[in-house]
């Protein structure tokens, strides 16, 4: 089954286009968000090497949260371009629809 992200061009939360072409590769995600600077991604416990490989992890983040977390713990960036915590890739999103973040989140 292919199942649609949601965000679409120009309409409203818009992704990198280095995370675009990232995403489009994933088979299975597991996906979270922190938004408005309130938290860091924390790791998952007992992540087989299987797993690691075939799930993609995703951490929708907008700017204020990836700020944040530049500022409390390691922020790596692949050659690519794409930012990372651990195993989490965060994925930033611009010019978000909603003013309020628990909105966005949803």
């Amino acid at each position: 089954m292919k199942v649609h992200c949601g965000f679409i061009q120009g309409g409203g939360a818009e992704m990198d286009p280095v995370d675009i072409k990232y995403v489009k590769k994933c088979k299975f995600v597991v996906a979270s968000g922190i938004f408005d600077g309130y938290d860091i991604p924390h790791q998952p416990s007992n992540i087989s090497l299987r797993s690691k490989k075939l799930f993609c992890f995703l951490m929708v983040v907008d700017e204020v949260s990836l700020e944040f977390m530049r500022e409390n713990t390691t922020v790596k960036e692949d050659n690519a371009g794409g930012k990372w915590v651990g195993i989490w890739r965060l994925v930033l999103l611009k010019n978000q629809p909603y003013d309020e973040p628990r909105r966005n989140g949803k």
